[in-house]
């Protein structure tokens, strides 16, 4: 891409605000049918844990995902990765004389689990009419997880894999960088651990994590798909089966940001710097998350609106990642300079945060910027997997029975008065993560 297509691309991030003013008009209602809502969703108690499920009848295809409050902010301090590890066992645990994958797997399935801030996700998909006994699959490896020595070798290895390419991943890295330097707890770790903390990991510290950790009050469960109004009594057994006693405490405590823009430096073999801003952001459950909704799709777009396709993050110029897993939150926006030039996207990006802060947008901008918001939220959405965990993660945090809507009720009360007070408490301070090519030593006769 030339010099010139990145800076007409940076300008118009900047065009945005080209009618910015002062003006105390209001923002024009959504055209009748524009406002973009989901299906309202059901909610009941399951025994001792809770189901949110988006009903579609017709679906051949159903997903549910189950959280364990067993994330990054209840691990230990000397205990990096335990909580990837302790997964990755109950993934390969035998459940019916089988690893637990390949049960899934030979009955039409899938399984694969996540960390993140607050939680571990195990999702579960397949034909709508299998989904109740995958869960009880689950459920039994769940009850009983193989701890012994070979299975954690197996784990520790396969995880050592999924580490090497994270550690390759310059967004990756620079949002580790970011997250490692914001939060004052356990939310800041890797969430893979490392290839030296997990070798410092064995059958004891893993089953003293799972005591502590794996719950039947720790458990809560979204699902999407015609299954939803089958799945009460598999997760009701997945449930009971654990332990019983009192969730553990989590640690929500994040540094606060310095007015001098700290830099964190970490070099990769990459052809082209990596630029990664981190700002604090607010959490679902606060009135300033709309807001942030869409000043966070104001840059993730704005220099990607040539594209005739949905762009994945390694993809973007530049992007925006809403941290929204952990609590406090956070919002990182990123530079791949292998497609924009670092320097000037940054100082677009800056220029932007500062303008957003200094006056308030104007009725018209307002309305297109939530209409681009609305768009990345849809495609925040599109697949049963990403669908179950905003409804599992939002209602978690407090937005209630009918989350997804919620989230974007507030998205849509956005006033101009709004933005500005957001980006003027949010956008002004931040970390800055840069990850840089490796200096190559000259080859010979150079």
């Amino acid at each position: 891409m030339s010099a010139g297509l990145r800076r007409a691309k940076a300008l118009g991030l900047a065009a945005v605000l080209a009618g910015a003013a002062s003006s105390a008009a209001a923002a024009p209602a959504p055209a009748p049918g524009r406002t973009l809502r989901f299906p309202t969703p059901s909610a009941v108690e399951v025994g001792p844990t809770r189901l949110i499920g988006e009903a579609d009848p017709g679906a051949l295809l159903s997903g549910v995902a189950i959280f364990i409050a067993a994330g990054l902010d209840r691990v230990p301090a000397a205990r990096s990765g335990i909580a990837s590890l302790t997964a990755e066992c109950i993934i390969r645990t035998p459940v019916d004389g089988v690893p637990l994958r390949e049960a899934v797997t030979g009955r039409g399935g899938s399984v694969n689990y996540t960390v993140d801030g607050r939680s571990v996700r195990y999702f579960l998909e397949g034909r709508s009419a299998e989904l109740p006994a995958l869960v009880t699959l689950l459920g039994k490896a769940l009850a009983a997880p193989d701890f012994s020595a070979a299975t954690v070798a197996a784990a520790r290895a396969g995880l050592g894999g999924k580490i090497d390419q994270a550690d390759a991943d310059p967004l990756a890295v620079g949002i580790q960088m970011f997250r490692q330097a914001y939060y004052a707890a356990s939310a800041g770790m890797p969430a893979l651990g490392t290839a030296a903390g997990l070798v410092q990991l064995g059958p004891p510290e893993l089953g003293a994590f799972y005591a502590a950790t794996y719950k039947r009050r720790a458990v809560t469960a979204s699902a999407v798909g015609s299954a939803v109004p089958q799945l009460a009594a598999a997760l009701r057994t997945l449930a009971a089966a654990l332990p019983d006693g009192p969730v553990a405490a989590g640690s929500e405590r994040a540094n606060a940001l310095s007015a001098q823009a700290p830099r964190i430096v970490a070099h990769r073999d990459i052809a082209a710097p990596w630029v990664v801003l981190g700002f604090a952001a607010p959490s679902p459950d606060s009135p300033d998350f709309g807001p942030m909704l869409v000043l966070e799709s104001l840059v993730a777009d704005a220099f990607n609106r040539n594209s005739a396709t949905t762009l994945g993050d390694i993809e973007k110029g530049v992007g925006a990642v809403y941290l929204y897993d952990a609590k406090p939150a956070g919002l990182v926006v990123y530079v791949n300079g292998t497609i924009t030039d670092p320097s000037l996207a940054l100082r677009e990006v800056l220029v932007v945060s500062r303008s957003l802060a200094a006056k308030p947008v104007t009725a018209a901008a307002l309305s297109r910027l939530k209409s681009s918001a609305r768009g990345q939220f849809l495609a925040d959405a599109d697949t049963l997997s990403s669908r179950a965990y905003l409804l599992g993660a939002f209602s978690a945090q407090g937005l209630g029975d009918d989350p997804i809507n919620a989230a974007l009720a507030g998205l849509e009360r956005t006033t101009p008065a709004d933005l500005q007070r957001v980006a003027k408490r949010y956008l002004q301070r931040y970390i800055v993560a840069l990850v840089l090519p490796r200096e190559r030593a000259p080859g010979p006769g150079r």
